[in-house]
């Protein structure tokens, strides 16, 4: 049962990957696709690998260990553009992307937050709590404003460089640091309504084995607030 759950989460990467792809095709704008494989012990690798071999701009990062905080700062390094989109495999929207590459110049970055007002968490009632507990303890260390800070975000590839030297978590909160270094350096983070249905529980709370990247050249053209 093992091996064919694992032969379905393979079929969904490359199934997730290619409406991804599609997705920003149809945007109409420079862009590049950077997956991050994250140490899997099983043939996901030769399928991005075969993946990426049809599609010129798709390019994949591939760590010998699995490491959630790592997967995400080598994704962040390796992406070229102006705003970066990170995306668990199996979590991504095209609402989020579009509205991503509209954000008003006065925002460093934008997440999917799952704990508004607006939001719909269908996740496990063990993540929703999980969730709200730590974003409880980071209001309380840190003071930061923010109400979740996994799952989407888009942030600016200039911000991304000015901080994420700094960071010193290399697990599970790295991006949570990010973020916080990023809104406590003065910039302003925009948080949308996230919409969420959990397609296949994690090993841990905040675990994945597969992140997507996409990066696009800046629009001056249109924004949003």
């Amino acid at each position: 049962s093992s091996s064919a759950a694992s032969d379905v989460y393979k079929r969904q990467v490359i199934d997730s990957a290619a409406q991804i792809y599609d997705i920003c095709k149809r945007m109409g704008k420079d862009f590049e696709i950077i997956f991050v494989e994250n140490g899997s012990q099983d043939s996901t690798l030769e399928l991005i690998t075969d993946f990426i071999s049809l599609n010129q701009e798709c390019k994949v990062v591939n760590l010998e260990f699995a490491n959630y905080g790592n997967a995400l700062k080598q994704g962040f390094l390796e992406a070229s553009n102006d705003i970066v989109i990170s995306f668990d495999i199996d979590y991504y929207s095209e609402d989020f992307l579009k509205t991503a590459l509209k954000l008003d110049t006065v925002y460093s970055a934008i997440t999917a937050s799952k704990r508004l007002m607006k939001s719909n968490d269908g996740r496990r009632l063990i993540r929703r709590i999980a969730t709200t507990s730590f974003v409880f303890l980071l209001k309380l260390l840190f003071g930061t404003n923010l109400t979740d800070t996994h799952g989407i975000k888009a942030i600016r590839n200039s911000s991304i460089k000015n901080q994420i030297d700094n960071v010193v978590s290399t697990q599970d909160i790295f991006d949570t640091e990010l973020l916080i270094r990023i809104e406590r350096s003065g910039e302003q983070i925009l948080e949308v309504p996230a919409n969420v249905n959990e397609i296949r529980p994690s090993v841990s709370v905040l675990y994945t084995s597969c992140l997507l990247y996409t990066s696009y050249a800046a629009d001056e053209e249109d924004s949003v607030d």
